[in-house]
């Protein structure tokens, strides 16, 4: 139980860190991936539920293909490939810089004396 509420804890002190490690790794695996490979499994609900029509679908595969440079590709396989991976990065950014600006702000009053 107490290793529970550890993890708890560091969770709750470095939730804006680990959102962006969550973001940057998500990035890292869609640079990794081959975007014209096959396609082995969804992450869509919609598709799970048997839906034709998703407004998300081709977005990893957009942004996998800006990230080896293939602006065409990424345009034909979603329109806001390039939007969402400038949001992402931004987010992760701004992640970093609340986490820091958390943890770096005094945590007590200090008097200052003249002298």
């Amino acid at each position: 139980m107490r290793l529970k509420q550890q993890l708890l804890q560091f969770m709750k002190r470095n939730i804006y860190l680990t959102e962006a490690v969550l973001w940057v790794a998500g990035i890292v695996a869609l640079a990794l991936m081959q975007p014209e490979g096959d396609h082995l499994f969804s992450l869509c609900p919609l598709s799970w539920m048997g839906f034709d029509f998703c407004p998300g679908c081709g977005l990893g595969h957009a942004v996998s293909f800006l990230l080896h440079g293939q602006w065409q590709a990424s345009w034909q396989a979603h329109p806001l490939g390039l939007p969402a991976l400038v949001l992402l990065l931004r987010r992760s950014i701004n992640l970093v810089r609340w986490h820091f600006a958390f943890h770096l702000k005094p945590t007590s009053k200090q008097t200052y004396t003249h002298g």
